[in-house]
């Protein structure tokens, strides 16, 4: 595949000058990974708000699955409705992660290929590590990887989950906990260059998620750790401006078409109501 090549010859070239400006194979992975995290910030700030928006109206959504519990085209466009009013994109959370994919196995290939070459920082040890293209000897990269996104998920759970946990949430909390075991798997025999970039990503998104939302449920086993007052969040906006600006902005034109169906269908089943109550 063309592209798919581009792609990846693209991380190749980025990794090699960042060696070559370096000297170290291992600080090239560790820098191309600060660069690309930093440069998805603006996207990972907007998802962060949507999250937090789709969370604060969890209240109005239960609210709508038990008026319209037996009528679920209803209950699909009052959704939509309310996403439109609070201007969320409930899709806007898998982005950061659909972007994260062909990015970790473009460099799993890229190191690989830079590795082959036997010469220069990449056939270099890096630490405790060999080479950049062998599995890490010790597995602590692996682990720290499993660690660190274990308290990235916890991070993701709002406060208090350990103290209200239903058989649901505690069935959620299970599949959740699957991540971080896989992250583990799959390190323990992976190139550690790609592991490197593994661990230091989740590390960078610990922060992050710390700067943007907090500790989460973390702090429901530490609670001694210090949090940022909301205001002082990169990319924060008072409830009233955000309330402005989801009344204001035009939403894109995808967006447009599915609240322009559902406003469509709304008023469709209202008439059928009408005619069955006349």
């Amino acid at each position: 595949m063309p592209v798919w090549d581009h792609f990846v010859d693209l991380i190749a070239w980025g990794l090699r000058e960042l060696a070559s400006l370096s000297g170290s194979a291992g600080l090239a992975v560790l820098l191309f990974t600060l660069i690309l995290k930093t440069a998805l910030l603006p996207v990972t700030v907007r998802t962060r708000r949507s999250t937090a928006a789709l969370r604060a109206i969890q209240p109005a959504l239960a609210e709508l699955r038990r008026t319209y519990a037996g009528d679920r085209q209803r209950l699909s466009a009052e959704t939509l409705k309310l996403y439109q009013q609070h201007g969320i994109n409930p899709a806007a959370g898998c982005l950061p992660t659909v972007l994260s994919i062909p990015v970790f196995v473009g460099l799993l290939v890229a190191i690989r290929a830079l590795s082959g070459t036997g010469n220069g920082p990449w056939s270099e040890p890096f630490l405790w590590l060999p080479g950049m293209a062998t599995a890490d000897p010790w597995h602590i990269l692996p682990l720290a990887a499993g660690a660190l996104q274990l308290i990235q998920t916890v991070m993701l759970w709002p406060a208090g989950t350990r103290v209200a946990a239903s058989g649901r949430r505690q069935a959620t909390a299970a599949r959740a906990l699957l991540l971080p075991a896989i992250v583990v798997a799959v390190g323990w025999h992976a190139p550690a260059g790609t592991v490197l970039y593994w661990a230091a990503s989740a590390l960078y998104s610990v922060v992050e998620q710390w700067l943007l939302t907090g500790w989460g449920a973390v702090r429901d086993w530490l609670p001694f750790l210090p949090e940022l007052p909301e205001h002082r969040r990169p990319g924060y906006v008072d409830p009233a401006t955000l309330a402005t600006e989801a009344a204001t902005r035009r939403p894109p034109w995808l967006i447009r078409q599915i609240n322009q169906r559902a406003a469509r269908r709304i008023q469709q089943l209202e008439a059928e109501r009408a005619q069955q109550d006349g």
